[in-house]
């Protein structure tokens, strides 16, 4: 399977560690994929990066989720990292697309911000 970096990524390690997070580097040679874990069955790999063969990995930027849920994803991922710049940032979001919405304009709601990428998710 072909991977980019910045990929969001489920799988499996050597040691059959569940692991989600984001890749960091690829290695098509030797067909590994360092991944930065966010969650983790094994709380001693959260945070780190590991390696991982690609065959082991799955892609998991095809699941279809509406903004709302998305928005929250991003507010939680926000949490996890203790990234406080990015949480006021979608949280302050957050608040005027609430507002927007009591105001009853409706194109507004959930206008989901771009990411430190640069791309919108």
């Amino acid at each position: 399977m072909k991977f980019n970096i910045s990929d969001w990524v489920q799988g499996k390690t050597k040691d059959g560690e569940l692991i989600h997070g984001f890749v960091e580097t690829i290695d098509i040679l030797q067909g590994f994929v360092t991944v930065n874990v966010v969650k983790s069955d094994n709380e001693e790999v959260i945070g780190k990066i590991v390696a991982v063969r690609s065959s082991w990995l799955k892609n998991v930027s095809d699941i279809a989720l509406d903004d709302a849920q998305i928005f929250q994803n991003s507010i939680d991922l926000a949490l996890d990292t203790w990234d406080e710049a990015w949480f006021m940032e979608l949280t302050n979001t957050r608040k005027a697309s609430d507002d927007a919405a009591k105001s009853g304009d409706r194109s507004k709601v959930y206008s989901f911000p771009v990411n430190r990428l640069g791309q919108s998710a």
